[in-house]
């Protein structure tokens, strides 16, 4: 079953990711198209935006552990703690099956959306980076950052090609005496969870030494002999490490009637702030956080997740869920399979992973994932501790929202 085939994304908008981070995707989009960005297909922030999000579905959908996600969807674990049925083995997943599918949808489905909003994000402070590099005579005038599949790298000791850096800076020859078609002067790779410079700039410097082993820009594939790393005389070769600001969202709520009501979180800083950290190394800290990213990043997987429940129940839905339109059961179902697999936890790990999905899923990313007993662990959350917590700011069993 492909969500693919349906092209759900093109009814997507920037206001998926709320109003004002979805503004600041849009804007860093527009700036970096006004500055010559090349991306691979798209030339509209909207399409821009729809595509990276169809090509994050497109690497969950190819992953070998998609069928074993969709199962978990269709399907999901025993819904009682104890043995298995033995009618029952070959109708829902397995115990070692539930913890991969969570494991899958903890580190993988959730990591792929939030890296793409991120590299959304750095474009903007990108370009105005290497502007500034030319402006200075670092780099060439002609040089072009190339966004994300614009551009990809030879895989050592594989044929084809597969994605390099997240971006790359790019100076295409124009001498009529040319030794190379393509000169790599840079590179940037950036992170949307917190990183050392040290471990990003190590893997600038792999994609550098991939580059060079062959590339396809847009349709052109070009050969060793064809690429220069690095750009002759004065020139730089760039290295940009861009990671998510350290700010954590807010933790305050409060309830309208039955409605809960999260405070969200804003951005202090009105730039993206950006550091020489050396020579031809530079970091930029984007003006969101990891915790914003991951918040967004969350919301996409859980609107993703209800259009695969519509299409499995397109044609009906449960009978206990009769009076629910299709979209409607699909997102039930999801946290009613991630109660079951809770049941069935077998180590601390898997009842930690299972958890924070169901309660972010509930409550959102400050609550859910922030829900924690006196010893630091997280637990069940349910309404009547949020109203607990509101009143005295613990639960009556000690747990309350971390910061």
């Amino acid at each position: 079953m492909s969500i693919q085939n349906d092209r759900l994304v093109d009814t997507v908008g920037f206001e998926i990711l709320g109003e004002a981070l979805g503004e600041d995707v849009e804007v860093s989009l527009r700036k970096a198209l006004a500055s010559g960005a090349v991306f691979s297909a798209a030339s509209d922030p909207l399409s821009i935006f729809r595509e990276s999000l169809a090509d994050s579905i497109r690497t969950i959908e190819t992953d070998e552990c998609n069928v074993l996600f969709q199962r978990f969807l269709r399907d999901g674990p025993y819904e009682d703690s104890g043995e298995i049925p033995p009618e029952m083995a070959s109708k829902r997943l397995s115990d070692d099956e539930t913890a991969a599918a969570i494991r899958f949808i903890y580190y993988r489905v959730i990591n792929h959306f939030q890296g793409s909003l991120g590299e959304l994000l750095a474009a903007a402070p990108c370009v105005q980076l290497i502007k500034k590099l030319q402006h200075d005579g670092h780099l060439p005038l002609d040089a072009q950052i190339y966004v994300g599949d614009a551009v990809s790298a030879s895989v050592f000791g594989r044929s084809g090609f597969a994605k390099g850096a997240d971006m790359h800076i790019i100076v295409t020859e124009q001498s009529a005496a040319k030794v190379a078609s393509v000169v790599v002067a840079g590179v940037v790779e950036v992170k949307s969870y917190p990183a050392s410079q040290r471990k990003v700039l190590k893997q600038s410097r792999k994609h550098l030494w991939r580059a060079g082993l062959g590339m396809r820009v847009r349709d052109e594939v070009c050969g060793p002999e064809q690429i220069n790393v690095g750009c002759e005389g004065k020139y730089m070769r760039v290295k940009v490490a861009v990671v998510p600001a350290s700010w954590i969202l807010p933790r305050t709520f409060r309830f309208d009637g039955p409605l809960l009501i999260v405070d969200p979180g804003v951005p202090l800083n009105e730039e993206a702030r950006v550091v020489s950290k050396g020579h031809d190394e530079w970091r930029i800290t984007l003006r969101w956080s990891h915790e914003a990213l991951a918040k967004a990043a969350y919301e996409m997987t859980f609107w993703y997740m209800g259009k695969i429940g519509e299409i499995i129940y397109r044609d009906k839905v449960p009978e206990e869920w009769s009076e629910m339109t299709s979209a409607k059961a699909g997102r039930n179902a999801i946290k009613m399979m991630l109660y079951y697999s809770i049941v069935r936890c077998r180590t601390k790990w898997e009842y930690q992973r299972a958890v924070a999905l169901y309660n972010t899923y509930g409550f959102g990313y400050a609550l859910g994932m922030n829900f924690r007993n006196e010893g630091g662990s997280r637990e069940m959350l349910w309404p009547e501790d949020l109203h607990e917590i509101a009143t005295r700011g613990t639960t009556k069993h000690g747990c309350t929202i971390a910061k």
